[in-house]
């Protein structure tokens, strides 16, 4: 067989494998093993590729064919064979890294420092075997689970690519993220307008707006912090779907660009939640509650640093924002579920922190929606339960109670609970009582 025909055949092997790891995504799961299962899975067809790819290139340049899976040793035969490419793969690898934001420094990363330590420990033989004969009983706190990052064995695949297309090889994640976010938010079609028309100057705008960028990525980054609020409606919208697409995006360095620009800013302070550290390694997963126990959320430290938040409520379980610091995870879900109560205690004003959502106040409500001089109908008089984040609150058996809390939504709708306090339990009040809905005229514009 041609050295030609090999070629195309080892190309194909590597854009075969890239577009089954680009269209099937890992789905992470509750259950951790299957989790791994599909990280391994991929891994596995992601070392095989690379491989047959690095023993091409060595033997072209007149290397000699090895038997052997250990990547680190294919590296080392590249790099006294044709150093030049190696210098390539090392310059991608080290690019991947920073994009990824993966920290080289902290436990269980040192193999991150370079191409080579990283393919020493997770593309030996030895790793490669682990991964064929991955086993169920095995846990997902597996060391090697822990060191290996597909994101950077696809990286390396794209890099291979890269100097099998003969050319000196240029691109690597930077230049790639740039290129799809310019083509998501450079449209010719959707920039076309007709010379005097209204649109003309919307596309002038929103391109004198980008050009205060050093790139499309940098432009992006800022429209995403301002909340697309940019300019004009065309404007904002236009980056907004953009942003959109790039989270969808087939290519996981681009969607993972996308999906770190809209970290939570910097959260108040002043009610910082106990979390509860599971697993290993340690402090990095939790689940943040009340100190009535009431479970808030989970929070989990991501590779780059980033803290997932994974609010518990009804509906799917699923990560709904992210955090610089775990202060900023946690005090983020004290803000979703708890809320600033006024309360009337046998006529005496007081004011405490509730452990509360939409949810609760919907089933307080119960669809009455009235006025601040309206009175709840005795029929309507049934238990409610009341979780105080504070322990001191105070309440006795037999008070007279009027909680009143202010939508986070419409500030002028304000969710009223009035009733008698009919048992105590440390946090927890329960109130004989009604709830409506009132609109506080005073508020009004």
């Amino acid at each position: 067989m041609s050295v030609e025909i090999e070629q195309v055949i080892i190309e194909y092997s590597v854009r075969d494998v890239l577009g089954i790891l680009e269209h099937e995504p890992v789905q992470p799961d509750l259950v951790g093993q299957i989790t791994a299962v599909q990280i391994m899975n991929r891994v596995s067809i992601a070392h095989l590729s690379i491989e047959r790819a690095l023993k091409f290139l060595i033997t072209r340049a007149g290397g000699v064919w090895e038997k052997d899976h250990h990547l680190g040793d294919r590296l080392r035969e590249l790099i006294q064979h044709q150093p030049s490419s190696a210098d390539f793969l090392n310059h991608a690898f080290d690019a991947a890294v920073r994009h990824y934001r993966f920290n080289a420094n902290a436990a269980n990363g040192a193999h991150l420092k370079s191409l080579e330590s990283y393919l020493d420990v997770v593309g030996s033989d030895k790793a490669f075997q682990d991964l064929r004969y991955w086993e169920l009983r095995q846990s997902p706190d597996e060391l090697l689970l822990r060191r290996l990052q597909l994101a950077l064995h696809m990286e390396l695949l794209r890099a291979v690519r890269e100097l099998l297309r003969g050319r000196p090889p240029t691109d690597t994640v930077s230049a790639r993220v740039e290129r799809a976010v310019k083509q998501a938010m450079f449209s010719p079609l959707v920039l076309a307008y007709s010379p005097g028309s209204p649109k003309e100057g919307s596309v002038n705008l929103y391109l004198k707006w980008r050009k205060g960028f050093a790139s499309w990525s940098d432009a992006l980054a800022n429209a995403v912090q301002q909340q697309f609020m940019i300019g004009d409606e065309f404007a904002s919208g236009l980056v907004a779907k953009a942003h959109r697409e790039l989270l969808e995006h087939s290519d996981p360095a681009v969607s993972y660009f996308a999906g770190r620009l809209d970290v939570l800013p910097r959260q108040p302070r002043d009610v910082t939640p106990p979390v509860e550290w599971i697993g290993t390694p340690v402090h990095q997963r939790g689940i943040v509650s009340a100190p009535s126990g009431a479970e808030l959320g989970e929070i989990e430290r991501r590779w780059d640093g980033l803290w997932n938040i994974t609010p518990f409520q009804s509906g799917p379980v699923i990560v709904t924002a992210k955090a610089a610091s775990q202060t900023d995870a946690r005090c983020y879900l004290a803000r979703l579920f708890t809320a600033v109560a006024e309360m009337t205690v046998n006529g005496e004003q007081r004011s405490f922190r509730i452990v509360a959502n939409d949810e609760t106040f919907i089933e307080w409500d119960q669809a009455r929606v009235g006025y601040a001089d309206d009175s709840p109908s005795r029929d309507e008089n049934r238990f409610h339960e009341v979780i105080f984040w504070e322990v001191g609150h105070g309440l006795k058996i037999d008070d007279q109670v009027k909680i009143r809390v202010r939508s986070g939504f419409e500030r002028r709708l304000v969710h009223v609970l009035a009733g008698v306090v009919a048992k105590v339990e440390g946090h927890v009040a329960y109130l004989f009582g009604s709830a409506l809905d009132e609109v506080d005229k005073s508020d009004a514009e």
